[in-house]
């Protein structure tokens, strides 16, 4: 049985919504799809065809959306956000997969591409090609009705606003933040587009979306009805949330909080340096239910991606990073608060590393020195070893805020 890699065209699209269908167990209906090329490209995904097969049947998907990324520093790079990826339940075990990633880390390659970025839906796969997880995503619970804040802000410059009145609001505030936080991404106008057609299949039994929009924050969410013996314990989830400023965070919160006929309010929006505990009278109110990967990053040119980024502390090593799908290299940083220069050298390294192990502390998330732990980086300086984690920590915790 022979297969063929080819790039997909807007014909593809019913055979693409299948084998995501097949993958995630997700219905397309044509006004699905419909929606859905409001932000995906056709042309930017790569299909496996079974060249068995006369009607020369897609069996393989994986495909990406164009982003920005801010790294450490505030430089914004474009890179390819990985998504889509999808193996015919006919077709599994055959090595269908790694050979689509494979064709399509070496297209970003000769596209010049400094790293990739992904969000799994299993933590087992993407390492194996060389993705490391750089950020989390948690859950949060936090009952309202036993929460307070630990003094009420002086005035209240929140507003409750229509969705085409929010659309312009929140675009803006979200570009202002992303811009400040390590490991975001850009939103585009289609994307948010997309995001307030709000459809009521998507709303999973809850109300249409809420927002609540301050000059330098806002809130989106939803309501679930709950009324046990007359008594509302309605449910909120936060889909969306951005606080650019103490007080767009205090007050946001005074709001979510003085909801009375709301009990517990979830989400998996709050990045886990949020600092909404600091606020709280009893800071065990919020709780985190739950952790995970949230963005897996994949280093494609080494040099241009490490040089791109800021340093917490200055900071001189060879890296030796092991890539078995381009190639083992050695590498020389040099880096700094203020800026950073990369190349590839000859000198013998100080640590040697595979590449999943960068690309996880690429942003400034998980220590360096953590993949030490796993088999994933060999050192023999200890002092050094530290200094590499301090200068690739980041000023706050490593969020892309986003999902894709």
């Amino acid at each position: 049985m022979t297969f063929t890699i080819r790039s997909a065209n807007l014909s593809d699209m019913p055979a693409i919504a299948l084998l995501d269908s097949a993958s995630f167990g997700i219905t397309y209906t044509e006004q699905d799809i419909e929606d859905a090329l409001l932000v995906l490209e056709p042309e930017r995904f790569l299909l496996v065809v079974d060249d068995t097969d006369a009607a020369g049947s897609a069996v393989a998907v994986a495909g990406d959306y164009p982003f920005d990324l801010t790294v450490p520093g505030g430089k914004q790079l474009a890179v390819p956000g990985v998504t889509w990826v999808s193996v015919s339940p006919t077709h599994r075990r055959r090595g269908l997969l790694r050979s689509l990633m494979e064709h399509q880390l070496r297209k970003y390659v000769a596209d010049e591409q400094p790293l990739a970025v992904l969000t799994a839906s299993e933590g087992g796969i993407y390492g194996r090609f060389g993705y490391g997880a750089a950020t989390q995503i948690r859950r949060t619970v936090i009952d309202r009705r036993f929460a307070q804040l630990r003094h009420r802000p002086a005035e209240i410059q929140v507003r409750l606003v229509e969705p085409a009145e929010a659309r312009p609001l929140v675009a803006e505030i979200h570009d202002r933040w992303r811009r400040t936080v390590p490991g975001a991404i850009n939103r585009t106008a289609a994307r948010w587009d997309r995001s307030f057609l709000d459809r009521p299949g998507e709303r999973g039994g809850m109300s249409a979306r809420l927002h609540l929009v301050h000059p330098d924050g806002y809130v989106i969410f939803r309501i679930r009805e709950d009324w046990v013996d007359g008594r509302a314990q309605n449910g909120c989830t936060i889909t969306d949330y951005v606080a650019l400023t103490r007080d767009a965070h205090a007050q946001l919160w005074q709001v979510m909080l003085g909801m009375d006929l709301v009990g517990p309010i979830e989400s998996n929006e709050l990045p886990l340096d949020d600092p909404l505990p600091q606020l709280l009278a009893d800071p065990r109110q919020l709780r985190t239910v739950a952790l995970r990967d949230g963005m897996w990053v994949r280093l494609l040119d080494v040099p241009t991606a490490l040089a791109a980024r800021r340093y917490e502390v200055e900071i001189e090593a060879v890296l030796g990073v092991h890539d078995p799908f381009l190639g083992d290299a050695n590498y020389l940083l040099r880096g700094g608060p203020e800026g950073a220069s990369c190349e590839r050298t000859d000198r013998t390294p100080d640590v040697r590393l595979a590449v999943q192990a960068l690309g996880a502390a690429y942003l400034g998330g998980p220590r360096l020195s953590f993949a030490a732990e796993g088999g994933q980086l060999e050192y023999s300086d200890q002092r050094l070893l530290r200094r590499l984690d301090l200068a690739f920590l980041a000023d706050r915790v490593p969020f892309h805020g986003t999902g894709f």
